[in-house]
C-alpha cells in the first residue's frame, strides 16, 4: 500500500489550479460540490515553482529510489491536477485526477509488489486496489496519460463515466471555468461550511463560539493563487446575510491585528505578520472578499528563515532538557 499512498500523495501535494482539462472534468462525479485544481506546468515554471523544485534535492536517495522503482518523477511527469468531492461527510470519498506521463508497467510492478495489492482491468483501464487501515483505496490508469486515485467506489464510478459525456452542475462549472483560466492554483466549494462538518464535531466554547457560528454560516467559498514576481492570493466567502458577512470580515481583521501585535514577542507571529501586511478585506453584500499580494522573494526568505530556525529551536529544546 506504500507505493499507492506515495503516488497518490505526490499527485495531491502537486495539486495546490489549472485550466481545467475536459477529459479530467468528464470523470468528475455529476453531484460534485467541492473542487480544486492546479496547472502544474505554469506553476512550476514560475519563480516560486522553480524555487520549490530546487529544494527537492536531485540526490535524495528516497526520491531516486521511488523514481527508479516506479518510473514516475513527480517533478516532471505531472502536468495537470483536479480534485473533486461531493462534500458529504456522511458519505466520504472523492477523486484526485492527474494528467501527465505515467509509466504504467513500472508503476504496476512497483505497487503490486506490496502486500494485499490487486491488479485488474476495469472499463478498459488498469486498476490497482489495496487495503490500508481497513480502508480500500484504488489507483487507475487510463492509457498512459491519465491517473485516477481515491476510494474504490469513486474510482470505479469515474471509470464508468469515461466512455460517456458527463457534466457537473452549471453553477460549479462556471466557477471552475473562471478560476482555472485565471489562477495557477484554485479551489471552490458550493457547499456550506455547516454541511461539510461531520455531525460529531462539537462547537467550541468561550470567545470562539461566535466566530465558529459565523464560519458555519458561510454558504460557499472560492479562492485562487497566481504565481509570479508577486504571489497574488484571492478568496471569497459568501455568508447567509450581509450582517454576518460584515461580522466575519471584522473577525478576519481582528485576527490580523492580533498577529501583528504578537509579532514583537513571537518569531512565528512575526513571520505570519509579514505575510499578512498586504492583506485586504472588504465586503459586498453577503460576500467577504480577501486579497493579498506578497513578493515572491519575501516568501522565499521566510521559508529559508523557518528552515534555519528549526535547528536552533531543536538545540534550545535539547539544552533545556539537560
Amino acid at each position: 500500500m506504500r507505493h499507492i499512498a506515495i503516488f497518490a500523495g505526490f499527485i495531491a501535494v502537486t495539486a495546490s489550479a489549472f485550466a481545467a482539462d475536459s477529459q479530467l472534468l468528464n470523470l468528475v462525479m455529476p453531484d460534485a460540490q467541492v473542487m480544486a485544481g492546479v496547472n502544474v506546468t505554469t506553476a512550476k515554471i514560475s519563480p516560486f515553482g522553480q524555487y520549490v523544485l530546487a529544494q527537492i534535492a536531485s540526490n535524495d536517495k528516497d526520491l531516486q529510489d521511488f523514481i527508479l522503482k516506479t518510473g514516475f518523477d513527480p517533478r516532471q511527469d505531472v502536468t495537470e491536477i483536479l480534485a473533486a468531492s461531493t462534500g458529504n461527510p456522511a458519505q466520504p470519498g472523492g477523486l484526485v485526477l492527474g494528467r501527465g506521463n505515467f509509466n504504467v508497467e513500472k508503476l504496476v510492478a512497483a505497487i503490486s509488489a506490496e502486500k494485499n495489492q490487486q491488479v485488474s482491468t476495469y472499463a478498459g483501464a488498469t486498476l490497482i486496489t489495496g487495503t490500508d487501515s481497513k480502508v480500500t483505496h484504488a489507483v487507475a490508469f487510463i492509457g498512459t496519460t491519465v491517473a485516477v486515485a481515491g476510494d474504490v467506489a469513486s474510482v470505479k464510478a469515474a471509470l464508468d463515466r469515461a466512455g460517456a459525456v458527463n457534466s457537473i452542475s452549471p453553477a460549479l462549472a462556471t466557477k471552475v471555468q473562471a478560476l482555472s483560466t485565471s489562477q495557477d492554483a484554485w479551489s471552490v466549494s458550493l457547499a456550506s461550511v455547516a454541511s461539510l462538518l461531520p455531525g460529531a464535531v462539537a462547537p467550541p466554547t468561550g470567545p470562539a463560539t461566535q466566530a465558529f457560528q459565523l464560519v458555519k454560516n458561510i454558504q460557499s467559498s472560492s479562492g485562487g493563487v497566481k504565481f509570479g514576481a508577486n504571489i497574488d492570493i484571492t478568496g471569497q466567502a459568501i455568508a447567509d446575510t450581509p450582517q454576518n458577512a460584515s461580522a466575519l470580515a471584522d473577525i478576519v481583521r481582528m485576527v490580523v491585528s492580533l498577529v501583528s501585535m504578537g509579532a514583537a514577542q513571537n518569531p512565528d507571529a512575526a513571520t505570519a505578520a509579514q505575510l499578512l501586511q498586504s492583506l485586504k478585506v472588504s465586503t459586498d453584500g453577503t460576500a467577504v472578499n480577501i486579497s493579498a499580494s506578497i513578493p515572491e522573494s519575501q516568501v522565499e526568505g521566510l521559508i529559508k528563515l523557518a528552515h534555519e530556525s528549526k535547528p536552533a529551536a531543536g538545540s534550545l529544546a535539547r539544552n533545556a532538557r539537560k
